[in-house]
């Protein structure tokens, strides 16, 4: 079979501005498995960096040499150690709760080739769906659940790149790819993509766990063929979002512009830095940013009630913030809130898009969030008054995500003081504003569009100035583990009052007593579990190896 080998890669990060004063919540994770592709977005540390423009940048993803393999396919997956190192990380991290699998194009541009009969094709798709469904499987049965994220590929670019290198065709890294399946055109190619797409739409479809965003196009319809390709036919020409989604234009390739450019030659199949983002970041806006979430996310509602008023009385159903021409811009958002459970409230936290910047960014200050338990003026309406109207309770959020360039996200983690106002029997508003900034104004997306609108997000439970996370790596040593049946816990004085061990499926399998720093878990079977310890502080967890 033939595989894709790996040139090389580069890295680069995006860093957005913080509030020194503030603390990012307890980070999250995601597993990264696959082939070259899921190598690319390890090694770029693309999905961190698409998670912080989208606000969540508490969130990072997992992944490691053995897991993110360049020229890998679905076999090899199904090894004992690469399922061992699949069990090995999620029981490492017990905040992943998304693995995002790349895998399946290296068998299917190996082993397909344009003499294939149709009898042919869906035998060989017969074969690498069985292949995928196994490794599906096997990530599901390691912590029951868990989601997959099938990431998917768009059209590639063998023609056009190789014919770029003439004469010198015969030495471009792909040719041997491209000749093995007897140089297909474009649309052959992308034909037999579409049909993979069509298939795991269908078994995604029919798997609750299972998330998959057929979007083969997607390169063409956010890039365009902005020049006619060097390989023809087809000829022409189109524009950046004028292809329809998902298949786009399927007798043109990608365009070259998107795929990872070598100097002396252009990939037919992997993408550049910003394709993978492009690619991660659609899964983010029609999966992750919602899912990643905690307990209860709204939508602001799309009425009169979501606007703009500024300090000279003017009103506006889009969304500003910031100064022009010594007028006040505030921005107000309107949440339905009555589905909030009646409890206490842990975090709460506000999303905002960047939609379009004027001057100066406004957002690089000290953000303003008012907080109303029903209305600000005498109507839910954005009114005039809305501007001086006298709040319940006001405060400067913490600022996270990505604050560097249009279709960013912001994250404003609200203040506890405003949590008691956030009402379950009521609209509750908000006023984000700006107080002090010259010079230009933000303007944010409005709810016209429900996976780009404002957000408001809720987690339940106890308030953090009433709960501290132990550190379990400094105030537990846990010792010896592996064991074959004793284990002393090392507390640092702290009072341990509940102790148990769950297995890798979340079941309590043991409630074990403590006798002087001393738990006895000879009891249980051989195998990894998880200590769950808790104290009057708070809870912590750790991985115990029973021999």
């Amino acid at each position: 079979m033939k595989r894709f080998t790996l040139l090389f890669a580069i890295c680069g990060l995006c860093f957005s501005k913080l509030f020194s004063q503030c603390v990012e919540p307890t980070e999250k994770k995601v597993l990264l498995v696959g082939d070259s592709w899921a190598f690319f977005m390890n090694s770029e540390a693309t999905i961190n960096n698409v998670f912080k423009t989208w606000g969540h940048s508490n969130y990072k993803f997992v992944s490691n040499a053995s897991l993110s393999i360049s020229g890998a396919q679905t076999d090899d997956f199904m090894t004992p150690a690469s399922e061992a190192e699949i069990l090995n990380q999620l029981t490492l991290n017990p905040t992943i709760n998304v693995v995002h699998l790349s895998i399946g194009g290296n068998d299917f541009l190996g082993d397909w080739n344009v003499s294939n009969t149709q009898g042919q094709t869906d035998t060989l798709f017969d074969n690498v769906f069985q292949r995928l469904d196994s490794i599906i499987r096997y990530i599901k049965s390691c912590k029951p659940g868990i989601h997959i994220v099938y990431s998917g590929y768009v059209y590639p670019n063998f023609a056009e790149t190789i014919h770029d290198v003439a004469p010198f065709e015969t030495q471009h890294p792909f040719y041997g790819t491209w000749d093995g399946m007897e140089k297909p055109t474009y649309i052959q190619i992308n034909t037999i993509l579409n049909q993979v797409c069509e298939r795991m739409d269908s078994v995604a479809n029919a798997d609750p766990q299972l998330e998959f965003f057929k979007c083969p196009g997607l390169m063409q319809y956010l890039h365009g063929q902005t020049s006619p390709l060097t390989l023809q036919p087809p000829t022409g020409t189109y524009a950046a979002f004028t292809v329809p989604m998902p298949y786009g234009d399927p007798n043109f390739p990608s365009p070259k512009s998107t795929m990872r450019d070598y100097g002396i030659a252009k990939d037919c199949y992997h993408l550049s830095t910003q394709g993978y983002k492009d690619l991660v970041g659609y899964s983010t806006q029609k999966f992750y940013h919602k899912f990643l979430m905690d307990d209860l996310y709204l939508l602001s509602d799309h009425s009169a009630q979501t606007g703009t008023v500024s300090s000279t009385g003017n009103t506006d159903t889009s969304l500003y913030m910031g100064e022009a021409s010594g007028e006040q811009f505030a921005t107000v958002l309107s949440f339905n809130t009555t589905a909030m459970a009646d409890t206490t409230l842990r975090k709460a936290s506000l999303f905002l898009r960047r939609k379009a910047l004027t001057g100066t960014n406004p957002i690089s200050g000290s953000i303003q969030v008012k907080i109303k338990s029903g209305n600000f003026g005498a109507t839910a309406d954005v009114e005039p008054a809305d501007f001086t109207a006298v709040e319940d309770a006001s405060g400067n959020p913490c600022l996270f995500g990505s604050n560097t360039g249009d279709g960013d996200w912001i994250r404003l983690d609200l203040p506890v003081s405003m949590f008691s106002h956030i009402s379950h029997s009521a609209t509750t508003q908000f006023i984000v504003s700006a107080p002090g900034a010259t010079g230009g104004k933000v303007q944010f997306n409005n709810s016209a569009d429900a996976e780009l609108a404002p957000v408001l997000n809720l987690a339940y439970g106890q308030t953090p100035s009433a709960v501290n996370e132990i550190n379990a790596a400094k105030e537990f040593y846990i010792y010896p583990n592996p064991t074959n049946g004793l284990l002393t816990i090392e507390t640092g004085g702290e009072n341990i009052t509940h102790l148990e061990l769950t297995n890798l499926l979340g079941q309590v399998v043991l409630q074990p007593a403590m006798v002087q720093n001393t738990v006895n878990v000879s009891a249980l079977a051989a195998g990894v579990y998880m200590l769950n310890i808790t104290t009057k502080n708070g809870k912590t967890s750790q991985r115990v190896v029973k021999e």
